[in-house]
């Protein structure tokens, strides 16, 4: 009976350690591929995480920047801004002799601005153009021209766009002493903005001060247009997007 029991015992013996060699390294590979694969993963997690902060910034900061528009050059209200009508030689025969003697001169405000979107819906510039001349009596007359451009489908890079006041508005009531421009957003807001003046005013944003455009001394007139509407609108037309 005993040596039953020992034979029973060591049997025992053998068959618990035989099953601990079988599942101690089994249950140890568990262990360290579950935690492998816990680091496994905590890793990219962490990184893809932090990389995906780090893309969020730079979409922000690439949204920040497309959606800008940037005047980058604003004309001068001096003798700069007056233009010769332009010349275009054609072979069609004059039925009679030419009655200008001279070309006459134009007030031209020519902008360069920039935009970064790849494609801009629509953008609407507002110009405002003060100008002195003499009335008959000799004394100083102040003219105020306004106009509105609306460009669409505007791709991202440098483009101009312009106004200009004819000749005899020109000849009549004078040149030009201040001009601003504000380019509007679809959605309302004034994306940029920039004025330049000769003479000074009560105010830094003058085209909407009632104590200048109330003055007695200043006339509202019409006769600003944009240029599509002047001889220069074939001189490098695509420099220049479509307006509605």
């Amino acid at each position: 009976m005993k040596r039953n029991q020992s034979v029973q015992n060591r049997l025992t013996i053998c068959v618990v350690t035989s099953l601990l060699f079988m599942t101690g390294p089994a249950f140890a590979q568990s262990r360290l591929s579950s935690g492998g694969q816990t680091r496994g993963l905590s890793r990219p997690g962490q990184m893809g995480g932090a990389s995906s902060t780090r893309g969020a910034g730079v979409s922000a900061e690439k949204g920040e920047k497309v959606e800008t528009v940037e005047i980058r050059r604003m004309p001068q209200p001096n003798k700069a801004a007056l233009v010769r009508t332009p010349e275009y030689n054609c072979n069609v025969q004059n039925t009679m002799p030419k009655v200008t003697k001279k070309p006459r001169e134009w007030v031209l405000f020519e902008v360069k601005y920039e935009t970064g979107a790849r494609w801009t819906d629509e953008l609407t510039f507002n110009y405002y153009v003060m100008t002195k001349g003499k009335s008959e009596e000799g004394k100083d007359q102040f003219s105020f021209y306004t106009t509105t451009v609306r460009y669409v489908d505007v791709p991202k890079g440098e483009h101009m766009s312009c106004v200009a006041i004819p000749p005899s508005l020109v000849e009549r009531y004078g040149e030009a002493v201040a001009v601003a421009l504000e380019i509007v957003g679809k959605d309302g807001k004034v994306l940029d903005g920039k004025n330049e003046s000769l003479i000074p005013f009560p105010s830094k944003e003058w085209w909407k001060d009632s104590k200048v455009l109330d003055n007695p001394n200043v006339a509202r007139r019409n006769g600003m247009v944009d240029r599509s509407k002047t001889p220069f609108a074939l001189i490098n037309a695509d420099d220049y997007e479509v307006v509605q």
